[in-house]
């Protein structure tokens, strides 16, 4: 079967703090479609890493650890729910040191290897969309929509500083604006499947817009993709 056949998928990539996993789970809701959150799948990874006090900057150790790292993402009442060997981690799974660490072992071939196959796979029939790093240029290359948003570090900081303080932790602008430089290096210039804009997918700048009004953009570019 030829992959363009199998299914109806929109891949949106950019960098962290952009606001993608937002926008890609309202516009899956919006447009009757099932949302992934692939970059859960990485944090996944980074957290077993954490918790079993195992070192995510060893090659070795990282993919030894993944025959005993099973991941599920489930669908609950329209709320994504992440599941690390059968235990919700969905909340653990969001701080900045576990944000760190996904990015650090993406870096690993074999893991993207793992987690690449696996998102195929839920792709593989039916509506979806997909977030990440590298959905239109790697996970999907077949997506009939692809999308790039994108954002300042500045902007991004911002956001991710006002999602600290309303959870009542203590906020350092530059050092947020300092590992968010950081993670984007990183996450460019890694050696396997680099976070990149291929040359189909569509530029937005999300900086000066409201969730609302990032959502009605990608609903009508969706929506005119399918007529």
């Amino acid at each position: 079967m030829n992959e363009k056949t199998k299914g109806f998928a929109i891949a949106i990539d950019g960098p962290g703090g952009v606001g993608k996993s937002t926008a890609a789970r309202l516009v899956a809701q919006k447009s009757d479609m099932v949302y992934i959150d692939t970059g859960a799948m990485y944090r996944a990874v980074a957290l077993y890493m954490v918790e079993n006090r195992l070192d995510m900057h060893s090659a070795e150790s990282l993919e030894a650890s993944l025959a005993h790292i099973k991941i599920d993402i489930v669908n609950a009442d329209g709320v994504l729910r992440i599941y690390l060997n059968s235990r919700d981690v969905s909340e653990l799974i969001r701080t900045q040191e576990i944000a760190e660490g996904s990015s650090v072992v993406a870096e690993n071939e074999k893991v993207r290897e793992r987690l690449v196959a696996e998102q195929r796979q839920m792709a593989s029939a039916g509506r979806v969309v997909m977030d990440g790093r590298d959905i239109g240029s790697n996970v999907l290359p077949w997506a009939q929509v692809k999308i790039y948003l994108d954002a300042s570090v500045e902007i991004r900081a911002k956001r991710r500083a006002k999602e600290l303080e309303a959870k009542g932790h203590a906020v350092d602008f530059k050092k947020i604006c300092e590992e968010i430089s950081i993670r984007d290096e990183r996450d460019k210039n890694r050696e396997f499947n680099p976070l990149v804009q291929t040359p189909d997918a569509i530029y937005i700048d999300t900086g000066e817009m409201t969730v609302d009004e990032m959502v009605d953009v990608l609903v009508d570019i969706v929506t005119e993709a399918q007529l």
